[in-house]
């Protein structure tokens, strides 16, 4: 039996089955192919927005026949539409938006998508194998918006190493130059997101080219603020800094450079200081290191929105899918 991670995500995304939305799949037969294996599989009930009949008519011309525990969304309901137009409206009154303005927003697939979610009609959604990260991103935060407790979006990797051992990069895809306040948010967002897919209790460490002081510099002053922060709002949880990467991931380093800390050696949290660092460091993991990478998880929204790469495969949707089912 696989007991990799995302197989156990799989399973926990079968028990909820919940209800998630597709808003891509008129033009792309990736989505078409997800959708389809997420409900044969029971993982969850894939919702597909569709107009004017064009999903169907996608799915014909590329002769996939859709299971018949695919929902459609007829986006041409004139209730529907009524009822997005004035979500929109009541979301945006600070802007004044003009009506052709409320218009194209509510005809805009990935704000559909995300106003199913805002308004309980889904249970989450993913998208990014067409559009791009920033519009994903821009759907998720007019619709559902940034959850309680929470200051922005940002991004987890789930990296899984060849021996099984399972840790959580952050962040790796949304935010360049976090300040002391952003990298609080994203530690304390990133244990929240490890403890949901893995069941584990997070154990955080603070990353930086320093362990414990050995380098004076603006940037690690930096990391030990914002570790400053994410301790005084979770006192409960392990959470340590700043560490070199050794230090946190070698056990007999740690006993030599951290002897003190129970964070050292034993950490399944990493927050990188910067986008640069995260992004390198789990692309290293994964092409030198054997891992296998999820992600990019988006995190710090009410309510799951994930996003993928547009050169993402059927699978990769299909786990995103498992993924924002889990996380609900």
């Amino acid at each position: 039996m696989d007991d990799s991670i995302i197989k156990k995500i799989e399973e926990k995304a079968k028990e909820k089955n919940h209800l998630i939305v597709l808003p891509e799949a008129a033009n792309d037969e990736r989505v078409l192919n997800a959708a389809n294996k997420l409900s044969a599989n029971g993982a969850a009930t894939p919702v597909l927005i569709e107009k004017s009949s064009d999903v169907k008519k996608y799915a014909k011309e590329n002769d996939i026949e859709l299971e018949s525990g695919i929902v459609l969304v007829d986006m041409e309901k004139t209730v529907d539409v009524e009822s997005r137009v004035e979500f929109f409206r009541e979301r945006l009154s600070h802007k004044n938006p003009t009506e052709d303005q409320l218009q194209k927003l509510a005809n805009d697939k990935l704000m559909t998508a995300g106003w199913m979610v805002a308004t309980g009609r889904a249970d989450g959604a993913v998208a990014g194998s067409v559009a791009s990260t920033a519009d994903v991103i821009r759907a998720a935060l007019r619709t559902i918006g940034v959850a309680e407790g929470a200051k922005l979006i940002s991004s987890t990797f789930l990296m899984e190493l060849p021996n099984g051992k399972v840790m959580t990069y952050a962040d790796c895809g949304v935010m360049p130059y976090p300040d002391e306040h952003q990298l609080a948010d994203i530690a304390i967002s990133s244990g929240k997101t490890h403890q949901a897919l893995t069941g584990s209790e997070p154990s955080i460490g603070f990353l930086s080219f320093s362990t414990k002081g050995s380098a004076q510099h603006e940037r690690v002053e930096l990391v030990k603020s914002g570790l400053e922060i994410a301790k005084s709002a979770k006192p409960e949880w392990k959470i340590d800094g700043e560490f070199q990467f050794d230090a946190l991931f070698v056990p007999e380093v740690a006993k030599r450079k951290a002897p003190e800390s129970e964070v050292a050696g034993n950490a399944n949290v990493f927050i990188f200081p910067n986008l640069d660092a995260g992004n390198i460091a789990y692309k290293i993991t994964e092409r030198v290191g054997g891992a296998t990478a999820i992600g990019p998880i988006l995190q710090g929204l009410k309510a799951p929105y994930m996003d993928l790469s547009r050169g993402c495969s059927s699978d990769d949707i299909y786990y995103a899918a498992c993924i924002a089912s889990v996380l609900k």
